[in-house]
C-alpha cells in the first residue's frame, strides 16, 4: 500500500514520534549547557560599556525656496492651528488640528523684473509613506502683487508627508521644483 499524500493532517504522527525518540534518547538533555552558555554570551555581548544615547533627530533645515533663471519660488506648509486666527479669517481657512497649509509664491529674483503673468502654472502633489500620490488643489490668489498659490494637506501624528511642487513663472521660464518631507506632532 503506497504511503498517503502529504496532506493537512496526515503527516502529524512522524514529528511527534522524532521528538520522542530525541527526549528518551538525552540527546536535548546533553546539549542544554552549551545552549544555555551560548545564550548567556549574547546577552552579555549586547551590553556593552559603550552603549550611547540615542541621538536628536537634525533640526528641520529646509530653505524654503528654489530658484532657476530669473524666477524664485518660496514654500512653506504650516500647520493651520498655528496660523493667527484674524489670518485664517482673510482667507476663510478652517483651523482643524489635522490641517495644512501649503503656501507657494513665485517672483523674479530681479526686483525690476516684470511679475508672473496669468498663465504661471503650479502643481503640488503630496505623497504619502505608501507611495500614494495625491494631487493638491491649489487657489491663486495675488497679494500685494505677488501670485500666491494656497493648499490644505491633511496630515498626521508624527506620520512624515512628502510634498513635491513644480512651478513655471511664465511658458519660457525654467521650470522651478521643490520637493519637502514633513512630520507633525498633533498633541
Amino acid at each position: 500500500m503506497p504511503a498517503p499524500a502529504w496532506g493537512a493532517g496526515n503527516n502529524f504522527e512522524v514529528p511527534v514520534k522524532t521528538a520522542q525518540k530525541a527526549l528518551e534518547s538525552g540527546v536535548s538533555r546533553r546539549h542544554l549547557p552549551r545552549l544555555a552558555f551560548a545564550m548567556a554570551l549574547v546577552f552579555l555581548a549586547a551590553c556593552g560599556p559603550d552603549s550611547e544615547p540615542v541621538p536628536k533627530a537634525p533640526p528641520y533645515t529646509d530653505p524654503g525656496f528654489v530658484e532657476a533663471g530669473a524666477w524664485r519660488m518660496d514654500y512653506a506648509l504650516t500647520l493651520m492651528r498655528d496660523l493667527p486666527s484674524a489670518i485664517a479669517g482673510i482667507y476663510g481657512i478652517e483651523q482643524r488640528p489635522n490641517l495644512a497649509l501649503l503656501t507657494v509664491t513665485l517672483a523674479p529674483t530681479d526686483t525690476q523684473a516684470a511679475l508672473p503673468d496669468a498663465a504661471a502654472a503650479v502643481e503640488a502633489t503630496a505623497i504619502a509613506l505608501t507611495g500614494e500620490r495625491m494631487t493638491l488643489l491649489l487657489e491663486r490668489r495675488d497679494e500685494a502683487n505677488v501670485p500666491t498659490w494656497l493648499a490644505s494637506v491633511e496630515v498626521r501624528h508624527r506620520v512624515p508627508i512628502t510634498i513635491e511642487i513644480r512651478a513655471r513663472a511664465t511658458a519660457d521660464a525654467p521650470e522651478l521644483r521643490a520637493r519637502l518631507t514633513r512630520e507633525f506632532r498633533l498633541e
